[in-house]
C-alpha cells in the first residue's frame, strides 16, 4: 500500500499544488459574487491540492525538490487566474458583441467620430453632368443608388457651404451651365479667378447657341461696359449708397456720412442727365473746391471706382440689361484685395438686381436672371440681402457660396453680421453643405436637418479581481432623439458628396465635376469700341493735367469734351 502512495504522491503533488492556486481563486471569486453552491464545489476542488502537501508531509522519504514543484505550481496556478481575470472579459466581450443577434426593433444609435466614416456613402465614380441634364428641370446630382435627383419648376435661392477645397466649384458650373441650357440669363461672380469656372460657361454658351461676355474688373483689363448706362438717378445713388459704406452705422463718423450722401444724390442726378461714366462724373466733381471741402471721403470712394477701367466705358462692348432681356452668360472676374475692385463687384450685383426687379411683369412671364455669387462675403451689400426675400418672384435667382456662417460674418462695417447669416440662410431654401470645419457651422446645419429618434444603450461594467471591467451581459436600451445628419457626418463628407437640403428629407448626393476643355477665348475681355475713360485722370496717374469747372447755383459747368483731359 505504501509503494502506492509514494507513486502517487511523486506523480501528483505538483499538479495537486496547480488544482489549488487555480481553483481557490476561483472559489474567492463565486463566493464574492454571492454564488454559493457553485463558490463550494470550487472549494473542494481548491482542497484536493491540500491533499498532495498532506502526503508528502506524512509520508517518509519525502524530498525538498518535490515541495518545491508543489509550490512553484500552486504560483502557476494563480497566476494563470490572474491572468485569466486580467485579459479573458476584453476578449469575451468582443466575441460577444460579434456573435449576438440584435433585436429588429431596435434603432439606430449615435455616430461616433471615430466610426462615423462607415455611416458615410464610399467613393463614387465620376460621371457626366450633361447626361441627366433635362430642360424645365435642374439636376442636383445622384443619390446613394445612383438615382438622379431633379428640382421640378422654378428653382429657387441656393445657399452653397462647405470649406475650402470641398468641390463648391463642382456645383456651381453645373448650375451656370444648367442655366444657360435654360435661357437664362447668366451672371458668375468669380472673385477668386477659379481654373475652371470661365471654361464651363463658356463652353456651355457654346454648346447652346447663348452670347458670351468675358469681364475682368482687375486693373491692367480695358474698357467694357458703363456701370451706369440707363440707370435712374435714384438707382444710380443706391449703386452709390450700398457699395461706397454710406448707411450710417451709429458712430461719430455718421455725420461726415450724411454729407457724403448729400454729394451721392447731387452725383447721380448729374449722372443721369449727362450719361455720364464714373471717371467722367469724378472727373468733373472733384475739381469743384465746394466738394472738395464738403465731401472728401466721397470723392476719395469715387476716385477708386473711377481707376476701375472696366466698369468706365463711353460706349460698352455689352450691356447688362442686354443680357437681362436676350439671355446669355457674363463671367466677371474680380478680387479679393483690391477694395475698388470689391466695389465694383458689389456694384454690378446690385445693379444686375435693379434691372431684374424692374421689368415689366404685365407683359407675361420674365426670362430668370442667374447670378452665381462664388465667395458671397464680397459681393453682398445691404440692397442685395433685402432684394433677396422679393427677388425670386421678379424672376431672379441668387446662387451664393461661402465656407461657413463665420465667414458669412465677415462683411461690410455697415452690415450686421448675424443680419447678413440670418437672411441669407432665411431666403435661400435650397441648400447644398459639402464637408464643413466650422464646428458652429456643423452644429445648425445638424439641427437644420431634423430629429430622428434613435436608441441610447446602457451597459453594466463590473470590476473583477484582477482589477480588470467586465461588461454585464444585460443592456438596458432607452428612446432618445438626434439629428438625421449630426456634426460628425458633416465634418467628414467625402469629396464631392453633399447633404442636400430643400427636397424633401435631407440627403445625401454626389455632384461630379463639369469637365470641359480650357479655351483662351473664355478668359479674354473684349473692349469697348469708344471709351473717353482710357485716358487716364490726373489724379489716378501723374501723367494726366485736368481742366477746372466752376460751381454755379447748385450745377456744374463742365468744360467742353476736348478740355477734359491733356495727355503728354
Amino acid at each position: 500500500m505504501m509503494p502506492y502512495l509514494i507513486y502517487a504522491r511523486d506523480t501528483l503533488m505538483p499538479w495537486s499544488g496547480f488544482a489549488s492556486g487555480l481553483f481557490g481563486i476561483f472559489a474567492v471569486r463565486t463566493y464574492i459574487d454571492e454564488q454559493y453552491l457553485r463558490s463550494e464545489i470550487l472549494s473542494y476542488l481548491a482542497g484536493t491540492g491540500l491533499i498532495g502537501i498532506t502526503l508528502w508531509w506524512l509520508l517518509p522519504e519525502r524530498s525538498a525538490s518535490l515541495g518545491m514543484e508543489w509550490a512553484g505550481c500552486l504560483l502557476g496556478g494563480l497566476v494563470c487566474v490572474f491572468i485569466w481575470y486580467r485579459f479573458a472579459p476584453g476578449l469575451f466581450d468582443r466575441a460577444q458583441a460579434k456573435l449576438t443577434k440584435r433585436s429588429g426593433v431596435e434603432r439606430l444609435g449615435r455616430t461616433d467620430v471615430r466610426t462615423v466614416a462607415k455611416l458615410l456613402p464610399q467613393h463614387h465614380n465620376e460621371y457626366d453632368p450633361r447626361q441627366y441634364h433635362r430642360a424645365g428641370e435642374f439636376f442636383m446630382g445622384l443619390d446613394q443608388n445612383n438615382n438622379p435627383i431633379y428640382w421640378a419648376g422654378n428653382l429657387p435661392h441656393i445657399a452653397i457651404a462647405g470649406t475650402s477645397g470641398c468641390g463648391k466649384g463642382r456645383k456651381l458650373q453645373d448650375l451656370a451651365a444648367q442655366s444657360i441650357m435654360n435661357s437664362e440669363a447668366l451672371f458668375y461672380l468669380d472673385p477668386k479667378d477659379d481654373e475652371w469656372g470661365a471654361h464651363a460657361l463658356y463652353s456651355a454658351c457654346n454648346e447652346h447657341g447663348k452670347p458670351y461676355h468675358y469681364l475682368a474688373l482687375l486693373p491692367e483689363n480695358p474698357a467694357q461696359i458703363n456701370i451706369l448706362a440707363g440707370a435712374k438717378a435714384w438707382e444710380i445713388e443706391e449703386l452709390f449708397s450700398a457699395t461706397l459704406s454710406l448707411q450710417d452705422t451709429g458712430k461719430g463718423a455718421d455725420f461726415f456720412k450724411a454729407k457724403d450722401r448729400n454729394a451721392a444724390h447731387h452725383a447721380s442726378v448729374l449722372a443721369h442727365e449727362e450719361n455720364l461714366t464714373i471717371a467722367e462724373l469724378y472727373s468733373d466733381m472733384s475739381n469743384d473746391v465746394f466738394w472738395q471741402k464738403e465731401a472728401p471721403g466721397f470723392l476719395d470712394k469715387l476716385r477708386e471706382m473711377a481707376g476701375v477701367e472696366a466698369i468706365n466705358a463711353r460706349e460698352s462692348s455689352f450691356s447688362i440689361a442686354e443680357i437681362v432681356a436676350n439671355g446669355g452668360g457674363v463671367y466677371v472676374l474680380g478680387s479679393m484685395t483690391l477694395q475698388a475692385v470689391k466695389r465694383a463687384q458689389q456694384m454690378i450685383f446690385v445693379r444686375i438686381q435693379q434691372i431684374a426687379t424692374a421689368r415689366d411683369r404685365m407683359n407675361g412671364v420674365q426670362r430668370t436672371v442667374c447670378v452665381i455669387a462664388d465667395e458671397a462675403k464680397y459681393h453682398i451689400s445691404r440692397p442685395v440681402l433685402q432684394g433677396l426675400g422679393a427677388s425670386r418672384d421678379k424672376g431672379m435667382r441668387v446662387v451664393l457660396s461661402f465656407q461657413s456662417f463665420t465667414d458669412l460674418k465677415d462683411c461690410p462695417a455697415d452690415l450686421n453680421p448675424e443680419m447678413v447669416a440670418g437672411a441669407i440662410v432665411e431666403n435661400t431654401p435650397c441648400k447644398f453643405i459639402y464637408k464643413l470645419e466650422d464646428p458652429d457651422s456643423s452644429d445648425w446645419f445638424a439641427r437644420k436637418s431634423g430629429v430622428i429618434l434613435v436608441d441610447d444603450e446602457t451597459r453594466q461594467l463590473e470590476k473583477n479581481i484582477a482589477l480588470a471591467e467586465a461588461t454585464n451581459s444585460e443592456r438596458s436600451i432607452r428612446q432618445t432623439e438626434h439629428f438625421l445628419f449630426d456634426s460628425n457626418k458633416l465634418s467628414n463628407l467625402p469629396t464631392g458628396w453633399v447633404v442636400l437640403f430643400g427636397k424633401g428629407l435631407a440627403q445625401t448626393c454626389y455632384v461630379s465635376p463639369y469637365r470641359v476643355d480650357k479655351c483662351l477665348a473664355a478668359i479674354t475681355p473684349i473692349p469697348a469700341k469708344i471709351n473717353v475713360a482710357n485716358n487716364k485722370i490726373m489724379s489716378l496717374k501723374n501723367d494726366v493735367q485736368l481742366s477746372k469747372v466752376t460751381y454755379t447755383h447748385g450745377k456744374i459747368k463742365r468744360p467742353k469734351d476736348h478740355e477734359f483731359f491733356r495727355m503728354e
